[in-house]
């Protein structure tokens, strides 16, 4: 009796209970319809179709009976929640951290000139750099910390199934930036319109996945191309932080101290390097045997289809004996048809040792490959690029080093 008790009192640990989360862009603004970029609180107003893009999101979406619903701010988010709030009967919670990025000094530019202007520092966010920051503005950290109190909210309320009206830039940059199969390359195919929605699973413990971008599905697997920049992201981060080791050194004005910085930021760089080419060959490695292995499946399960199909056709003794031995029966013929869907010579004449490739491995692994060779100049590319930012650094700090010398012998 007192060992169950002393059992009964250990505490169990629970895992963190799954939160769906969708995320809706507001409806068009006053200032979309104007092109202009307008991050002001509490902001423009919606215009007569922002208004009627609105009603029209509660048909797409009203039957997921949200448990929830969540405003920024900013009261565009909220006039294109009140369809939705009507229809399910529930209250608009408004939030703070769900207000989209602030513009800084790109306030009130055209928003077709983002990219050249207000959106330079969070493309820069999904390279690592999350220290880059909107002049007038607020950096990645900052961003990501403040989207992340506002769902950290949202979770502890004990809201499980959550409409969050929101922006554009926000939603896209935080999914982008927390989702593991997030694809930033939907920025530029499948950006958010007005109204525009993503939904993401998990929760602030375990971290995120999309399960659906903007109207498709998004399966669990993740992509070659999502893992391969997720790794460079990282790679660039360690770069970067061993860039900053020169840089710092720096300002101690000591040559020794600036040489031993040198050292261990190249040191750093290169095994940061190594383990970016281990992880990226690891993958490599486990998708091609998962490819290997599903084309090896497919081909038992063809032949063992095929087989009961040719035994039930095998010709009777009788016509056995008055049959040709060298003609072609049924069987040779099912078993003939059933092996030549799933092994194919590779262009070659004759089947030889090495000369066989099973149906679907040699595309899967040709898809693989390209991915690999396209990933692997892309590495190329922002290793060599990393390393001449680590280089300029040091170069600097270099330079740097010698004028105090300089100073001080004349002296």
């Amino acid at each position: 009796m007192l060992f169950l008790s002393f059992l009964l009192a250990i505490p169990v640990a629970h895992a963190a209970e799954v939160m769906r989360l969708t995320f809706i862009r507001h409806g068009e603004s006053t200032a979309n319809a104007a092109n202009v970029a307008d991050s002001s609180v509490p902001g423009p107003v919606l215009t007569e179709k922002g208004r009627q893009q609105a009603r029209d999101i509660v048909k797409v979406l009203g039957d997921n009976n949200y448990d929830a619903i969540y405003a920024s701010t900013m009261v565009r988010t909220q006039l294109t929640a009140a369809p939705m709030a009507e229809y399910l009967g529930l209250p608009i919670q408004v939030l703070p951290g769900l207000q989209e990025i602030e513009a800084g000094i790109y306030e009130g530019t055209p928003e077709s000139d983002a990219v050249k202007g207000y959106l330079q520092a969070p493309l820069k966010w999904l390279q690592g750099d999350l220290d880059a920051r909107i002049p007038g503005s607020i950096n990645g950290r900052e961003f990501d910390a403040r989207m992340d109190g506002a769902i950290q909210t949202m979770y502890d309320n004990g809201d499980r199934n959550v409409a969050a009206f929101s922006h554009g830039g926000a939603i896209m940059f935080w999914v982008f930036l927390n989702a593991e199969n997030a694809d930033p390359m939907w920025l530029m195919t499948n950006p958010l319109r007005n109204t525009g929605y993503v939904v993401v699973e998990g929760n602030p413990e375990d971290g995120w996945r999309v399960v659906n971008w903007n109207g498709t599905e998004i399966g669990p697997e993740t992509p070659f191309r999502v893992e391969a920049f997720r790794q460079l992201r990282t790679l660039s981060r360690q770069l970067q932080q061993a860039a900053d080791g020169v840089v710092e050194s720096f300002a101690s004005r000591d040559p020794a101290t600036i040489a031993t910085a040198i050292n261990r930021s190249l040191a750093d760089a290169s095994f940061s390097v190594t383990k970016f080419g281990r992880a990226i060959n690891a993958e490599i490695i486990k998708r091609t045997t998962a490819a290997f292995q599903a084309s090896t499946e497919d081909l038992k399960h063809k032949v063992s289809t095929a087989a009961p199909e040719a035994v039930a056709e095998t010709p009777t003794a009788t016509s056995k004996t008055t049959a040709n031995s060298s003609a072609e029966t049924p069987v040779k013929s099912k078993v003939k048809a059933a092996l030549g869907s799933v092994v194919k010579p590779r262009g070659a004449t004759h089947l030889s040792d090495g000369n066989k490739a099973l149906s679907g491995v040699t595309k899967s692994l040709g898809r693989t490959g390209e991915q690999v060779r396209t990933t692997v100049r892309d590495a190329q590319d922002q290793v060599s690029s990393s390393f001449k930012k680590l280089g300029d650094a040091v170069k600097k700090a270099t330079s740097g080093a010698a004028k105090p010398a300089e100073e001080k012998d004349a002296a």
